[in-house]
């Protein structure tokens, strides 16, 4: 039998070949919005103006108890002296971007370029304002757990949570933030938060983490991965690494804040115009805030090395 030796191939097709566009955007991911959501939110004292906003501090200096060992003896007063605390709103972030009238009408309309790429830009600022309010670690001296070696365990655990306690801060206040990594690799490998029987669970009472995959309830439209002894837990790739170490947080929600002060009142504002000097429309996208520390003891800076991971 001869043997065919001159098949059609791709090349020789090409005119018939189509090539064909899908409806699907493959979009960009970002972190959840979990520490703006939890922290002190000052807005509404920014939207009448100003661009410095004080936060008196009562607390640092305390009273003292005195003893009138002679009834009828003259007190003795005291006045602590007050600290103020100021956030400077003074950051203000944008994306813009411009599109040409040829290109606009080449696009195919099957897609909304606007609408995809306002979406990118509106989330890119948001992140730029977690990764702002993360970034305060720095300035959390008061409670430091764990160093560059550490591979979270139950006892850091503990010790953050009693870090909190011993300040008399309201446990039903405050959050875990901590990196992915350190969530999948460190925390759920901890026996007894993986391991029901270790608390004396058996059968459908045992909703350990093997089973849900989260610490109890959980919203991952948020980044809540449930609770950790009853704290709620969230997991944001915002948490600062450096020098080998996430700076994981448990925080008060006294403990940073921040304040919005855009025009138009919401987070982000999106403007659009056409302009003729350029034959395109161009769109921009900003945000002005400012972040600050309010309270350093309300937060405890929980640190794990950056590369250990527990079997």
């Amino acid at each position: 039998m001869a043997v065919t030796t001159d098949a059609f191939d791709a090349t020789e097709l090409v005119a018939m070949i189509p090539e064909v566009w899908t409806p699907l955007t493959l979009e960009e991911m970002f972190a959840k919005t979990v520490l703006a959501n939890f922290v002190t939110d000052l807005t509404s004292w920014a939207a009448d103006g100003g661009d410095i906003l004080h936060v008196p501090d009562v607390y640092t200096n305390s009273f003292s108890v005195q003893s009138q060992s002679t009834q009828g003896a003259e007190v003795t007063t005291e006045a602590p002296a007050q600290n103020d605390v100021t956030l400077t709103i003074g950051t203000h972030s944008y994306i813009a971007y411009l599109l040409g009238d040829k290109d606009m009408r080449q696009l195919s309309k099957m897609y909304d370029f606007n609408e995809v790429y306002a979406k990118k830009a509106g989330a890119t600022l948001a992140d730029a304002l977690e990764d702002a309010l993360a970034a305060l670690w720095s300035g959390l001296s008061t409670n430091s757990i764990g160093d560059t070696a550490t591979v979270l365990a139950d006892l850091e655990v503990r010790q953050s949570i009693n870090a909190l306690a011993g300040g008399n801060f309201d446990l039903r206040e405050c959050a875990w933030f901590f990196h992915p990594t350190v969530f999948w690799t460190q925390i759920a490998a901890v026996q007894k938060y993986y391991d029901a029987s270790q608390i004396g669970l058996i059968g459908a009472e045992a909703k350990s983490l093997t089973k849900s995959g989260n610490f109890g309830p959980m919203d991952a439209s948020r980044g809540l991965h449930g609770s950790l002894y009853g704290i709620p837990l969230f997991v944001s790739t915002n948490m600062v690494s450096g020098l080998q170490t996430f700076r994981n947080l448990l925080l008060h929600k006294d403990c940073l804040a921040f304040a919005l002060q855009t025009p138009g009142g919401s987070k982000v504002r999106t403007q659009a115009d056409y302009l003729v000097q350029n034959i395109a429309a161009l769109t921009v996208l900003d945000m002005v805030y400012g972040v600050v520390e309010l309270r350093d003891a309300a937060g405890v800076v929980v640190n794990a090395n950056n590369t250990a991971t527990t079997a």
